[in-house]
């Protein structure tokens, strides 16, 4: 490939890469605050992920940039570069996009379990389980265990 061509090829997918890499963050973020109540953790979920999706496409940019395609003249190679080149970005994007999808099914279980249970939130199950875990002897300092009902007692 021309010198030419080849900085066409870098210029272009660059272009592409970081057009769709800002698609995905923009409506990943929009995606993932359907789920998140307290909205702190979108922007950095979206970001990781989006982060991850350019390094896999620059990645795949690099190497297709290396290899020699015998296309004919600069235009077919330009061209054809950039149709391996979509190829993956779409491969990729689709991979992403189901990450995002996880993320956001497996949020809005933790969401639902944790309305429908009225659970405390992490932070307190942690300060509640600090202390040891065994019933302590009599005039030593410590908690009794808490033990869940037994399957007999619990209603349906």
């Amino acid at each position: 490939m021309a010198t030419d061509a080849y900085l066409a090829f870098i210029g272009l997918g660059l272009v592409m890469i970081v057009a769709d890499g800002q698609l995905l963050y923009h409506s990943g973020k929009r995606y993932l605050s359907d789920v998140d109540t307290e909205g702190e953790q979108v922007g950095s979920m979206a970001s990781l992920v989006t982060v991850l999706f350019h390094l896999v496409m620059f990645g795949f940019l690099a190497l297709l940039s290396v290899l020699d395609f015998d296309f004919g003249d600069p235009m077919r190679s330009i061209v054809g570069n950039l149709g391996v080149l979509l190829l993956l970005l779409a491969l990729v994007h689709a991979v992403t996009m189901a990450v995002v999808s996880q993320i956001h099914d497996s949020r809005a279980a933790d969401e639902r379990f944790n309305r429908t249970t009225n659970r405390p939130s992490a932070s307190t199950n942690t300060q509640l389980q600090r202390g040891p875990v065994v019933t302590p002897v009599p005039g030593q300092h410590g908690r009794d265990p808490r033990m869940s009902p037994t399957i007999e007692d619990q209603s349906p």
